[in-house]
């Protein structure tokens, strides 16, 4: 409630204090973010199979950022995405294992826009936390259209799906669809923008393409094969899927201009990483694991021309470039700056700038460890790389030993980075129990914090881990904990002989029978700060051989 009532006021003051921007003049944001989609797999990128035909006209009219970077992994680029500041500033250091949610304390780009007035909406991916105070209606969106985890079918998800028919969470309730995820999602998208073509909205499409599973598209493979091209299976699903992202992509261009909006909208058209790791050469500190297409769009500065920007750039400038456009303000310390100098046709920087992109890649932020310092000819790579950017892009030749005053000086900016984080403890996410905001809230196993990590439906059949959750009791009362192998839409029996809780010191167990499908327990429980641990011992039947950690658990504040 702290937290709402802090944004609520930082809305009312940014409304108080625009200046730059009328209400009248603010410009709508469309942005638009594909999933693990390489920077080359454009046809203007030079693809030589995929034809994106719409993203190459709006490349046309566009800025289009090819040296434009963003951590390797999808949490923590869309933390960068939705606050402008780097990823460990929000906890963030992978995509499962309890740190790939964005911290409470952080302002997301819809927490800005919704409180200067803009009616925000998110359309298919979320990733940086799906349990209260994490989920997309917490953070600012007025609509959430979306699917659990980072991919379809990974655990969070609704059980069982795929990229047709799909079953997405709107709004906190499970809403079955007919058709492709891309259809589906642009879909509902041009509905929101129709709802709200008469004031100002931010309106995010973010698809599950291209992550896997890669899963064709029928209409798009059966044109591709129409034009007399045959692929491999898994090439002709992503080329399916690619290809149908760009026609969406022109669609709902078509709408903006049929409703007379495209001269008002900020148009963004990106994807969250760089090339797909089964095709790099290299580690994770290295560029081809960076860069990303992003093309940006607004009338009043692009002004119809499309160029390319070779300025260094990065995900981490979406949330300034917004915030400046849009006239409003922020008091969040950023990490990135606004684009708009370069929207306006400026080529370079007048400073030399500096990013830093890293992905520790593990529950704990480990310095150095997966890290690039990048200047616009430079590249300090893991602290003993040093690469030449312009002359050697491939970053084949490490010339450290050549350069001693580049080193220091990028070892400087990430040494300040660095010691400008909080403590990692105060950054570890806890999951909400017995908010008003949240009566029953579903963890899943793939936040827990300490343990095991599993992330997919298709680890449950073997499953024998167990971890724990970070959880802070809001209120003092009894709770309804019911604990499962899996989620509610997919009952199986447990083959369990017993349960067990255990929080706040203590542990409570419970027999079972072999066909029960959850374990249903009713704790009194102090508020404070805990970790959860649960667990279901093998019964006659079962495959496991030890204790096991419930995947899913489902509490409520009862009395």
């Amino acid at each position: 409630m702290k937290r709402r009532i802090q944004f609520w006021f930082q809305g009312l003051l940014m409304i108080l204090t625009l200046g730059v921007v009328t209400a009248e003049e603010r410009p709508n944001v469309l942005l638009i973010l594909t999933d693990n989609q390489s920077f080359f797999e454009l046809s203007s990128h030079g693809h030589p199979h995929v034809r994106t035909p719409r993203i190459d006209r709006f490349a046309e009219e566009s800025v289009d950022f090819v040296n434009f970077h963003a951590p390797p992994f999808c949490s923590p680029s869309r933390a960068l995405l939705m606050t402008g500041r780097y990823a460990m500033r929000s906890g963030i250091h992978n995509t499962i294992g309890g740190v790939s949610i964005l911290h409470r304390d952080e302002q997301t780009m819809a927490d800005a826009l919704g409180g200067a007035g803009y009616k925000t909406a998110i359309f298919g991916k979320w990733h940086l936390g799906f349990s209260h105070p994490y989920r997309p209606n917490d953070r600012g969106f007025d609509e959430a259209f979306v699917h659990g985890g980072g991919g379809i079918g990974q655990l969070e998800d609704f059980y069982g799906n795929n990229h047709l028919d799909a079953t997405f969470d709107h709004n906190g309730s499970f809403v079955a669809t007919e058709g492709f995820t891309t259809d589906v999602l642009f879909d509902r998208a041009k509905d929101f923008i129709e709802a709200n073509k008469a004031k100002p909205f931010f309106c995010f499409v973010s698809t599950p393409a291209t992550h896997r599973p890669w899963q064709s598209h029928p209409g798009a493979a059966q044109a591709i094969r129409d034009r007399g091209e045959e692929y491999q299976s898994n090439d002709m699903a992503l080329y399916s899927m690619i290809e149908n992202i760009d026609e969406n992509v022109g669609e709902i261009l078509d709408q903006l201009e049929s409703l007379k909006l495209d001269e008002k909208t900020l148009v963004i058209v990106a994807t969250d990483q760089g090339t797909r790791r089964e095709r790099l050469h290299k580690g994770l500190g290295y560029d081809e694991f960076h860069q990303v297409f992003c093309m940006m769009r607004y009338p009043p500065l692009t002004q119809g021309k499309g160029r390319e920007s070779r300025a260094l750039t990065g995900m981490v400038d979406v949330f300034p470039t917004v915030m400046d456009l849009c006239g409003v303000k922020t008091e969040a310390v950023l990490d990135g700056r606004s684009l708009s100098p370069l929207l306006s046709g400026k080529t370079t920087w007048t400073d030399e700038r500096r990013l830093i992109v890293q992905c520790p890649r593990g529950r704990s932020r480990e310095k150095w460890k997966n890290v690039s310092v990048k200047s616009q000819r430079w590249r300090l790579v893991d602290g003993n790389m040093l690469f030449d950017a312009i002359n050697d892009p491939d970053q084949n030749e490490n010339v450290i030993d050549r350069y001693p005053l580049v080193v220091e000086s990028l070892t400087r900016s990430y040494e300040k980075f660095w010691e400008s984080l909080p403590e990692s403890e105060s950054l570890l996410s806890r999951h909400y129990l017995g908010d008003s905001a949240a009566p029953e809230v579903r963890l899943n196993a793939m936040d827990w914090y300490r343990g095991d990590s599993p992330w997919h439906q298709l680890h449950m059949p073997k499953f024998k881990g167990n971890g724990v959750w970070a959880v802070e009791v809001v209120e003092a009362g009894v709770y309804r904990v019911e604990l499962r192998h899996h989620p509610r839409e997919a009952p199986q029996a447990l083959q369990a002989s017993a349960a067990f809780v255990e929080i706040g010191g203590r542990k409570y167990s419970k027999n079972l029978e072999g066909d029960d499908e959850s374990a249903i327990f009713n704790l009194s429980l102090k508020a404070g700060r805990f970790d959860l641990r649960t667990g279901f011992v093998p019964g006659t039947g079962s495959k496991r051989e030890s204790d096991w950690g419930a995947l899913f658990a489902y509490v409520r504040l009862d009395e």
